[in-house]
C-alpha cells in the first residue's frame, strides 16, 4: 500500500482500505458495533494515556520530539480506524456526518457567543427543542 497524505486521501479510499484489511483477516464476524465502540474507547483511552500526568505546556509539545510524534501518530491511527470499521459496519456516510454535526454545533455554540471561550458544563449537554 502507498502511503499518501490527507490531501491525495478520499475518507471514502480509507474506509475502503479498512474494509480490505478486515476481509482479508476474516474479522468482519467480530466488527459488530458493540465491539467496534468498545474498541474505539480502548484505543481512545491508550491515546490519553501518552499525554497522562503531562501539564498543558508539556502537551503541547509532545509531538515535537519524534519518537512522541511516531506513537501519538500511530494511537491516533488506531482510533481512527475503529471508527471507520464501525461507520462501514453501520453504513454511516462520514463526511455528511461531520458536516451535519458541525451544523449542529455551529447552531448550538454561535461564533458570536462562543469565540474565544468554552462552553460552560450547563451549555454541553443542551438539546434544542
Amino acid at each position: 500500500m502507498r502511503l499518501s497524505t490527507d490531501k491525495e486521501t478520499t475518507i471514502s479510499s480509507l474506509k475502503e482500505a479498512v474494509s480490505a484489511f478486515v476481509q482479508e483477516r476474516g474479522w468482519k464476524k467480530f466488527h459488530n458495533p458493540k465491539n467496534l465502540a468498545e474498541s474505539i474507547c480502548i484505543e481512545s483511552s491508550e491515546l490519553l494515556e501518552l499525554f497522562q500526568w503531562l501539564t498543558d505546556r508539556e502537551s503541547e509539545t509532545f509531538a515535537k520530539d519524534s519518537a512522541h510524534f511516531d506513537r501519538l501518530s500511530s494511537e491516533l491511527a488506531d482510533v481512527l480506524i475503529y471508527c471507520l470499521a464501525l461507520a462501514n459496519a453501520t453504513k454511516i456516510d462520514v463526511a455528511g456526518s461531520v458536516l451535519s454535526k458541525l451544523e449542529e454545533s455551529a447552531e448550538r455554540y454561535p461564533a458570536s457567543e462562543y469565540t474565544g471561550r468554552a462552553p460552560r458544563r450547563k451549555d454541553s449537554g443542551r438539546r434544542k427543542a
